[in-house]
């Protein structure tokens, strides 16, 4: 291989587009389908293994962390920031023919450690001295449980975190229980945070308790027992400190996050925490950004993040581009609170059979786009909302929405007035964590941009064709957007995409499709596509990926092939 793209695989890859010579190009674009260990501890240097189809060494692509490939073949040696304001960062090996799909990599407060066999018996369960640990295993076959064993007091409470399938991909839905030394089950979950287990136990003794892992496939068959594989990865926190699985309230501005007051368990009541951009000035363009989809929620809201390094877990906050209200709404029905749009609330339903009830005036003819999150964000409460016109008649109800979860209603005003919402939760239940997030807007002129994919490969002589769709959303009487001119922006010297435009009908009003080009100038980094529209307002769009594990992003990865 030629020195200089040994020189550069072994060096840190920022987040900028790297220039191949023609001699550096490989046979075939690489493959990564998991890493392992899957995550790291803030301020720590992690060695994780690539699973996958590459040549050695390799180019890497990891914003918010810096990656080194190692001696051996398939080790990444991955240094994390101490202050790094993300949960999870995403990995894509490249070369001069092409780039693997991004693979998650999570990121954690505590301790790592690495689960050992045996561990599937009580007598063999794995010992865990530290108070906060995250254990990195594998369930590794059909029947495979893992087993850790640790020490409590009385009134000791330990939290037990399991991150697969939700946010690693992994195709298992597992199982934890607390069980005594004699093999007494004394606690359990199932699905918590999708479908993977999350939940708190007290001790009523001193001694042994050993925390037990087993799990089915996330994709149901005609098999029925415990299952396993080489991609049943798990990242199992435990602890007996703190532990965050939310903050209040669930939304901030976005020019003024502030702090928020953060919930979970073994967290001393009052304590807030200040949140920070979704990755900060680390991550850049290249950070998560939520699905809006069905739901609704405005492209101009990202993510936020209440951390510390101190505690497990954090909580993920919107930075919504509206008015929020900062306190905490526990409302009834006989004193309703009159929400002037936009907006965005968090309720409370602390007590069983209560709900939420609120005013928004709306004038004739403007369209209220009206969203209730909770299950979504890992929250047990399923909404159901029901919207009454001034003049007592049911203008719009949902009780199980199409995703069978959170609700969002799209109602165009028939009269001036008060319009009462209510928000209870579909089963009449309530509680500590049956908390929800309410944002009320009024439709605007706008549009969404969706890439086919997340990467582009063009080479001489064989331009590539990117379809992008657009999603138009008219408001009368304000108008609906435009023609939209769509460009693909950060692009180097010698590949080249001729803009195209959207008309508001037609066949370019839901797809249009870019062409790349290249002079065979090898090439290979982020670029984005960009979409601007001047009438009825003046507006930009990026195109967003697809989705994946919830997220989408903004940087799609573009490969010029190399003149041969």
């Amino acid at each position: 291989m030629d020195h200089r793209f040994r020189k550069a695989a072994l060096a840190v890859v920022a987040v900028v587009g790297l220039v191949f010579t023609a001699s550096e190009v490989l046979s075939a674009p690489p493959s990564l389908s998991r890493l392992y260990p899957a995550g790291g501890q803030r301020g720590t240097k992690v060695v994780t293994t690539c699973t996958g189809d590459f040549s050695w060494p390799i180019m890497v692509w990891a914003p918010g962390v810096e990656v080194v490939c190692g001696e051996d073949e398939g080790k990444l040696e991955v240094s994390i920031p101490p202050d790094l304001p993300a949960d999870r960062v995403w990995v894509r090996l490249y070369n001069a023919e092409g780039n693997s799909n991004l693979v998650p990599f999570l990121i954690g407060s505590f301790q790592e450690i690495e689960e050992h066999e045996p561990n599937n018996s009580l007598s063999d369960a794995q010992k865990i001295e530290e108070p906060s640990v995250t254990v990195n295993g594998v369930l590794k076959e059909a029947g495979d449980v893992d087993g850790f064993a640790v020490s409590l007091e009385a009134g000791q409470t330990l939290v037990a975190s399991l991150d697969a399938n939700s946010r690693l991909g992994s195709p298992m839905d597992a199982v934890i229980q607390v069980v005594s030394a004699d093999g007494f089950v004394l606690a359990e979950n199932h699905d918590d945070v999708g479908l993977d287990p999350r939940f708190s136990y007290t001790a009523t003794s001193s001694g042994k308790h050993v925390v037990r892992l087993f799990a089915f496939p996330s994709s149901p068959g005609t098999q029925i027992g415990f299952a396993g594989g080489d991609d049943y990865i798990y990242r199992l926190t435990l602890t007996t400190g703190p532990y965050i699985t939310h903050g209040i309230p669930l939304s901030v501005s976005h020019t003024d996050p502030g702090a928020v007051e953060v919930f979970g368990w073994n967290i001393p009541p009052n304590t807030k925490l200040p949140v920070i951009p979704f990755g900060g000035t680390m991550l850049g363009d290249h950070r998560e950004f939520e699905v809006t989809g069905a739901m609704r929620n405005s492209p101009d809201a990202v993510v936020g993040l209440a951390f510390s390094p101190q505690f497990g877990g954090a909580a993920r906050i919107r930075l919504a581009p509206h008015a929020i209200a900062s306190t905490i709404v526990q409302t009834e029905s006989d004193n309703p609170m009159t929400l002037v749009p936009p907006i965005a609330i968090t309720g409370w339903l602390r007590l069983p059979r209560k709900e939420g009830s609120f005013l928004v005036p709306l004038k004739k003819d403007q369209q209220a786009v009206i969203a209730v999150e909770s299950y979504s964000l890992y929250l047990p409460l399923i909404p159901a909302v029901t919207l009454t016109d001034p003049a007592g008649a049911t203008a719009a109800k949902v009780e199980i929405s199409e995703n069978g979860r959170d609700a969002v209603i799209a109602h165009t005003a028939t009269q001036d007035g008060d319009y009462r919402l209510t928000v209870r939760d579909v089963y009449q239940h309530g509680g500590d964590r049956f908390i929800y997030r309410l944002t009320v807007r009024l439709e605007q002129p706008d549009f969404e941009m969706s890439a086919s994919a997340d990467s582009i490969v063009v080479a001489v002589d064989k331009p590539t064709e990117f379809p992008v769709t657009i999603n138009r959303y008219d408001a009368p009487p304000d108008g609906s957007i435009g023609p939209i001119t769509i460009e693909a922006v950060g692009l180097p010297a010698g590949v080249t995409a001729p803009a195209v435009q959207s008309e508001p009908t037609g066949d370019t009003a839901g797809k249009v499709t870019l062409v790349f080009s290249t002079t065979g100038e090898a090439y290979s980094g982020p670029i984005r596509i960009l979409g601007t529209a001047s009438s009825a307002i003046q507006l930009k769009r990026f195109a967003r990926t697809p989705a994946r594990l919830a997220v989408s992003h903004e940087t799609i990865w573009l490969t010029a092939v190399a003149k041969p």
